[in-house]
């Protein structure tokens, strides 16, 4: 049965799909070779959660030729890291010979594992070069030993080594002086993070390839919740919670967490929606559309659907959270075609694969109308540290720009900014409408009535819904009747009319409040951590001058100007 798929770095047509039995298999140009690349049969012990597990090779498999297999041994099922050389002859062939058990603290060759179940078995190369470990926490109910919270075991942990050692070191591996517990007694120093419980398919958003940096983990839950979890690139030292937390829910407390604070899932599932959780991968290819950039694709394997998630980046703290949620089953076929999806991965044009388990099937996600031609990026991304930008045409354009906007780039289609009231909202032209609203669906919408010259009339001006019978559009904007640009219709003249932080300023805004805590800044409703919800700049803007301060949404064209909050077009 397959379990993971992997693209081999050095050829573009050759993917690795591992069996749980104790095989690599190839794939070449789509077609299932005879010759197996690795056979370690002989030495798994497989069933239930056992077996070979994981593959993954190194940055330099080019030249050092090495890779990194994880598996349950036999007869003791306990865990084994090895490390193997491909043969210098045959690209298609590992050297069984080379092989080398990473050996840990204590001496051992391998990790003891006290249960049956919770191996996790992943292993993923980070951006910056290391081996990342994502270990399940030993198994049984509830993790009885505590043992994601134990500072002298490696279960229940995410490790990070250093496997680029010559091939006489000893162990196999060091120890990042930069990992977070290094010197800290009583703490192993392979650990990375804490709290994990069975992150069984993990993914690294490669910068190399336009992503973020970022860990991202899905990890199986106990009885009630699946979780998200997502860690940028280099945030050391996090506690994801487990077994106190079981996603963001308290579970068992009768012991503190090794440390806090605790990091919360950026999403989860109760179990009512599906109960195994599948990790994924975060698209980085074209084919399937600017909308799909920066996506996360995962699946439940028990519930056999497929999904993907938005994330929003945060520039300055690379944080995400989780955007607007896309069920992609029926369009894959349906659960009978998708079947217990037990591993994703992407190929060498960052197109996404993934293994239906229970048929033993290899599978790739497609468009299925005529899109782009698939490629990946082949540069960083240069708007990373503004929270990243989006690959279209072959190339880097930032998340503000027209040719970025789509579901799920960080500006939805239309250029919404703000929270989705809801999951079937949709948005025109930067405003968010209901599903039955009439500008939704491509009408015209109503007439919003004259304003000293400037009428409001559906999409093409005033997309939101009319307030009151009374109010007037300007700008593409409702204005109550007593509002001053209310009565001249014109981009320029009239109050500036700010409001800011807790002042409120309903006769400002005219949408509805998000929430209790958000404040009206020009217009606006901004959530209160915002710089202009806390006392910025109110970037007030009159007599038809730029004001870009005070504009918090996307700017529609270059010459239009900011006028209380609102961008005008030039008279």
């Amino acid at each position: 049965m397959p379990v993971a798929v992997v693209q081999d770095p050095s050829q573009p047509h050759v993917q690795f799909v591992v069996e749980q039995g104790g095989l690599i298999r190839v794939v070449r140009n789509g077609v299932l070779q005879t010759a197996n690349f690795l056979d370690l049969r002989g030495v798994v012990l497989s069933g239930g959660e056992r077996g070979l597990l994981g593959l993954a090779f190194a940055p330099d498999y080019a030249t050092s030729r090495r890779f990194f297999v994880n598996f349950t041994r036999k007869p003791d099922g306990n865990t084994v890291i090895a490390r193997f050389v491909r043969s210098s002859s045959d690209p298609l062939r590992a050297d069984p010979a080379s092989r080398l058990d990473l050996t840990w603290p204590g001496g051992q060759s391998y990790i003891v594992q006290p249960f049956a179940n919770h191996n996790a078995g992943d292993l993923q190369f980070g951006s910056d070069g290391f081996l990342y470990i994502p270990l399940g926490d030993g198994g049984n109910a509830n993790d009885p030993g505590n043992r994601a919270q134990d500072p002298h075991t490696l279960l229940g942990k995410v490790l990070r080594i250093d496997v680029d050692v010559p091939d006489a070191d000893f162990e196999g591996y060091d120890v990042p002086a930069s990992n977070p517990f290094v010197g800290r007694p009583g703490y192993l120093p392979e650990i990375w993070d804490f709290g994990m419980r069975n992150p069984f398919r993990t993914t690294v958003d490669s910068i190399a390839r336009g992503g973020m940096g970022a860990l991202v983990m899905g990890d199986v839950g106990q009885n009630a919740w699946e979780e998200i979890d997502y860690e940028p690139y280099g945030a050391a030292g996090r506690n994801y919670g487990w077994r106190y937390r079981e996603g963001a829910h308290n579970n068992v407390t009768t012991l503190p967490p090794a440390y806090t604070p605790l990091t919360e899932p950026i999403f989860e599932y109760s179990h009512a929606v599906g109960n195994v959780i599948t990790g994924g991968v975060v698209y980085r290819g074209t084919a399937l559309g600017v909308g799909s950039f920066g996506r996360y694709f995962f699946a439940d394997f028990g519930a056999r659907r497929i999904w993907s998630l938005g994330l929003h980046i945060d520039p300055i703290t690379h944080r995400a959270t989780a955007g607007n949620l896309i069920e992609h089953t029926a369009d894959l076929g349906g659960a009978a075609v998708i079947g217990n999806v037990s591993a994703f991965g992407t190929g060498a044009n960052c197109e996404i694969y993934f293994l239906n388990y229970s048929a033993g099937q290899l599978r790739r996600i497609v468009n299925a109308v005529s899109g782009p031609a698939a490629m990946c990026p082949t540069s960083p991304d240069p708007f990373f540290s503004s929270g990243g930008g989006v690959f279209v045409s072959a190339s880097w354009v930032s998340r503000d720009n027209p040719a970025a906007r789509g579901a799920g780039t960080g500006v939805p289609a239309g250029g919404c900014t703000t929270v989705k009231p809801g999951s079937d909202w949709v948005c025109v032209a930067g405003n968010w409408l209901p599903p039955n609203f009439p500008t939704s669906g491509g009408s015209t919408g109503g007439t919003g009535g004259t304003t000293g010259g400037s009428t409001g009339v559906g999409s093409s001006t005033c997309t939101t819904v009319k307030p009151g019978a009374g109010w007037v559009c300007v700008g593409r904007n409702w204005l109550p009747p007593n509002y001053p640009l209310a009565g001249s219709g014109s981009a320029s003249g009239g109050t500036t009319g700010t409001s800011r932080g807790s002042t409120g300023g309903s006769a400002t805004c005219t949408t509805v409040k998000p929430a209790s805590d958000w404040v009206c800044v020009a217009g606006n409703w901004l959530p209160p951590t915002h710089p202009l919800a806390t006392g910025g700049s109110s970037g007030t803007s009159s007599g038809g001058t730029a004001g870009g301060a005070a504009c918090t949404t996307v700017k529609p064209g270059a010459d239009w100007v900011c006028v209380n909050g609102n961008w005008l077009p030039p008279r």
